[in-house]
């Protein structure tokens, strides 16, 4: 008998790898901790878990500053994957932390906008080579330059939202209308998905009246668009802002994020937090945070835990007194030089003569009687310079004019 062939079994549906929440931080404005920003919701990203990719598109190329590594001309950085048709993602890539890898930038890649803009979909390329992140990464930080060029659009084009770091004062908030402007504009054709999600505060100081009325103003701007086609429809502040911290701009010079350098300050705690918030806003679980001093979980499970029962620790016993000993007699005082002088004159002196009665009281009738004698005048003796004169002189005359 012939067997039938053997039919081969339906190949099992594979799901496609799923692709990661790329994330732009763009400002035309510089200085205002795009690049901090970055680094720091990349590493907590990290390490609440999450796998993710950092890409420099500075030519300050700060973003590699932080992790202490200094791009050089001959290391392959985002300029070989922009302007090389045959350089991957993999070629460029490098590790910086367990879970957080980088895409290091080099000055040369101020020069990459005209090269740019002679080649065609110069808007895309970006988007293109981040397609092999599918299924690598959960998320891609986009670290846009302070500028509106060929590579802000490129990272607009590339991203699914927006992140704006900003300052709460009044200028950042003027430039804040011509950025969403431009991403206006990339969303009416070259990418129609992209959204503005929210106001990135950093260096913020709450104690500022000045700062409170510009948060003040940035939502009740949103708050009209509420329901809206535009781009940032849904946009919001993002919580917590960041609190100016010195720590912040101390860990770039150690090469380290602010985890590595200083775990337990305002601006670690900040950084934790604004990155809890975004994962369990993106549908991420955020039990665990590698690294933190304490954790909700944690928290959780130390309060649920039954309290011990206190022991009582046994009474002190009195100390008895110790017999207290006599105190020895103070030495004598010591006797200067010149008393001691004294007291031997006084020693060697003869005693005196005792009185006998009588004599006695008859020195005290002599006292008691004893009257006051006058004194005698001495008589008037002629001066010797005055026996001596003549006696024309006597008469007070004058002798040639003088008087005598």
């Amino acid at each position: 008998m012939e067997t039938e062939p053997a039919i081969d079994a339906a190949p099992a549906h594979v799901e496609p790898p799923r692709p990661p929440v790329v994330v732009a931080l763009l400002n035309q404005k510089g200085g205002v901790g795009k690049t901090t920003s970055t680094v720091n919701l990349g590493a907590a990203l990290a390490r609440f878990g999450r796998r993710v990719l950092l890409v420099d598109l500075d030519p300050q190329s700060n973003l590699s500053l932080h992790f202490g590594v200094e791009a050089t001309p001959e290391q392959r950085s985002i300029r070989d994957l922009l302007l090389d048709p045959g350089c991957t993602l993999d070629d460029v890539v490098q590790q910086a932390r367990p879970g957080l890898d980088f895409v290091p930038a080099v000055t040369e890649l101020a020069l990459v906008e005209g090269e740019l803009a002679q080649m065609d979909g110069m808007q895309g390329i970006l988007r293109g080579k981040l397609e092999a992140a599918a299924g690598r990464y959960d998320v891609v930080l986009l670290d846009c330059p302070p500028s509106l060029g060929v590579l802000s659009v490129n990272a607009l084009t590339a991203a699914d939202e927006v992140f704006v770091p900003m300052q709460a004062h009044y200028l950042p908030l003027r430039g804040l209308e011509k950025l969403l402007q431009t991403v206006h504009l990339v969303a009416q054709g070259l990418n129609p998905s992209i959204r503005v999600s929210g106001i990135l505060l950093c260096m913020h100081d709450r104690s500022s009246g000045h700062g409170r009325a510009v948060i003040g103003e940035i939502e009740s701007q949103f708050e009209q668009f509420r329901g809206s086609d535009v781009p940032w429809a849904g946009a919001t502040v993002l919580r917590p802002p960041v609190r100016r911290n010195i720590k912040l701009a101390e860990a770039p010079s150690f090469g380290q994020t602010i985890f590595d350098y200083a775990p337990r300050c305002p601006g670690a705690a900040d950084y934790r937090e604004l990155a809890r918030g975004l994962l369990e806003r993106w549908g991420h679980v955020t039990d665990v945070f590698e690294g933190a001093p304490r954790t909700r979980a944690k928290a959780a499970r130390r309060t649920a835990r039954a309290p011990k029962a206190k022991v009582a620790k046994p009474k002190r016993v009195a100390k008895t007194k110790r017999a207290t000993t006599p105190k020895r007699a103070g030495k004598p005082k010591r006797v200067g030089k010149a008393a001691k002088k004294t007291v031997a004159s006084k020693a060697t002196r003869a005693p005196a003569r005792a009185k006998s009665p009588a004599r006695a009281k008859s020195t005290a009738r002599a006292k008691s009687t004893k009257v006051a004698k006058p004194r005698k005048r001495a008589a008037a003796r002629p001066s010797s310079r005055a026996a001596l004169r003549p006696a024309a002189r006597r008469g007070g005359m004058r002798s040639g004019g003088l008087s005598l």
